[in-house]
């Protein structure tokens, strides 16, 4: 009971302090896959190629996945043998249909809308090429001053360049960003290693730590007292 009693205040004062450090925040970086939008109907079209492929692609499976999200189209279809680019042309009914399947979850436009009111808003993904098409179809871009796509500028998150690249962008200080993603290892430790405030996207759990949000509506809980 005693060291109950005492921890209470303790994590009272540790979420104080997060909310503190919070208040300082003036731009707001999003993560864009499984934080804003989703896809419903998932068929892992790269990776379906790969593995229909005769000798997959005569390169090894982490090199194949870092050029397919560091490189456009035309790029890939240049560095990777013929039989790429007859597959992906033979298979693109299936890509068509993943993206056709995006949705956006329910709260980002107001939420994206209240936030630009007071923020910098900017936006950091990794993704292949085509997985951008969403992103402008529903006119998010609106919304962002400046969006980084591993697939445009060749860095994969957790690359400290991408995170540089934001700072001198906005040409603020580490406690002045904000990150807000559904990935620990590409958007939280990014933010970590720069020194940047955090909040986990996780939508699909009740047992929350401090620093995760179920969506992105209490953001303004973890920036206000």
């Amino acid at each position: 009971m005693i060291y109950s009693s005492l921890l209470i205040p303790l994590t009272c004062s540790l979420i104080l302090y997060l909310k503190l450090k919070m208040n300082t925040i003036k731009t707001m970086v999003f993560d864009l896959y499984n934080t804003l939008i989703e896809i419903k109907k998932p068929n892992h079209f790269f990776l379906k190629l790969f593995k229909i492929s005769k000798n997959g692609f005569d390169i090894d499976f982490s090199s194949y996945l870092k050029l397919v999200m560091t490189k456009d189209i035309n790029q890939l279809k240049s560095v990777l043998p013929i039989e790429f680019n007859q597959l992906y042309n033979k298979n693109i009914a299936s890509l068509e249909e993943e993206l056709n399947s995006v949705i956006v979850y329910e709260e980002v436009f107001d939420v994206l809308e209240s936030l630009k009111q007071n923020f910098r808003i900017f936006l950091i993904s990794n993704l292949a090429s085509p997985y951008k098409h969403p992103f402008y179809e529903y006119n998010l871009d609106s919304y962002f001053e400046e969006m980084l796509f591993s697939c445009d500028i060749g860095y994969l998150k957790p690359d400290r360049f991408i995170f540089n690249e934001i700072e001198k962008l906005t040409n603020n200080t580490p406690n002045e960003i904000l990150m807000i993603g559904d990935s620990f290892k590409s958007d939280i430790l990014g933010a970590k290693k720069m020194n940047w405030n955090y909040l986990k996207v996780n939508r699909h759990s009740s047992s929350l730590k401090d620093y995760e949000i179920t969506n992105l509506k209490e953001i303004e809980q973890h920036i206000k007292i």
